[in-house]
C-alpha cells in the first residue's frame, strides 16, 4: 500500500500547544534584556520567517533562534527551551481524532510516518506524550536530512503528504511527486503563504483539501485512485 506522511504542529497538535513554552522563553529574555515580551516574540518569528524563506533547517531549532534572539536583544543568555518543554509538555494534546485516524490509515494497509519541520529533541518527547508513537511507523524531522521538508531526500519514498502548510505540505511535496491532502482552508492560506514566502501558488493545488482530522483515511483513499 501507500506510505502516507502526516505533519505535526497544525495538523495532530494545536499549534496553540506550544504558546506556554514561548512565553516563558520570552519572558526571561525580556526580563533580561529590559524589552517587552512581545518585542522578543517578533524577533523570533522575523528569524524564523527568514530562515524558512532560505530552506534552511534550523529555522525550526527554538533553541538556535531564541539564542539568536537574545543576543540581538543584549540578553546574556537564551533560557533551555527543551527544559520549559518538559514543564509545559503534560498540557499538550492532539487534535481531535488525531491517534484514531492515524491508527485507521494503518489498519487499512498504509504505512504512516510523521513527517516535521521540528527538530527531533523537540518533536520526539511531544509524539510520545501525545501517545502518536503507539500508532506510526515512523518519524522524519528537518534535523535528520539537514533541510526541512523541500527537498527530495526528505520524501522519499512517500505518495501522500497532509498537513496545514501550503508551501511545505503542498508545494515542495508536489514538485517531487507526491499526493497532498491540505488540512485547512486551501483559498486563504495559499494566498497568505504565497505572500509570506514569495512563491508563486497560482499553479499549485492540494489534491484533496479536509476540514477535520477524521475526514482523512476516506479521503487519502479517493486521493490515491486518481
Amino acid at each position: 500500500m501507500a506510505t502516507i506522511l502526516v505533519d505535526l504542529d497544525g495538523t495532530l497538535l494545536p499549534l496553540s500547544a506550544w504558546d506556554p513554552v514561548f512565553r516563558e522563553a520570552c519572558a526571561q529574555i525580556a526580563k533580561a534584556a529590559g524589552v517587552a515580551a512581545e518585542e522578543v516574540w517578533r524577533k523570533v518569528r522575523r528569524l524564523n520567517l527568514e530562515m524558512a524563506k532560505a530552506l534552511d533547517w534550523r529555522a525550526f531549532d527554538w533553541q538556535h533562534l531564541f539564542e539568536l534572539a537574545a543576543g540581538e536583544l543584549g540578553a546574556p543568555r537564551a533560557p533551555d527551551i527543551l527544559a520549559a518543554l518538559r514543564r509545559h509538555i503534560h498540557t499538550f494534546r492532539p487534535v481531535d481524532g488525531a491517534l484514531e485516524t492515524l491508527a485507521r490509515l494503518r489498519e487499512m494497509g498504509h504505512r504512516v510516518e510523521i513527517a516535521t519541520n521540528g527538530h527531533a529533541s523537540y518533536q520526539l518527547p511531544v509524539i510520545r506524550q501525545l501517545g502518536l508513537d503507539a500508532v506510526v511507523d515512523g518519524v522524519r524531522t528537518s534535523d535528520l536530512y539537514k533541510c526541512p521538508k523541500s527537498c527530495p531526500e526528505y520524501f522519499r519514498g512517500a505518495d501522500v503528504m497532509v498537513g496545514d502548510n501550503p508551501v511545505f505540505d503542498v508545494y515542495f511535496p508536489k514538485k517531487y511527486g507526491l499526493k497532498a491532502v491540505f488540512y485547512g482552508d486551501w483559498e486563504t492560506s495559499s494566498k497568505t503563504y504565497a505572500e509570506r514566502f514569495g512563491i508563486d501558488l497560482s499553479r499549485t493545488a492540494a489534491d484533496a483539501e479536509i476540514k477535520t482530522i477524521r475526514e482523512l483515511p476516506a479521503v487519502v483513499e479517493l486521493v490515491l485512485k486518481k
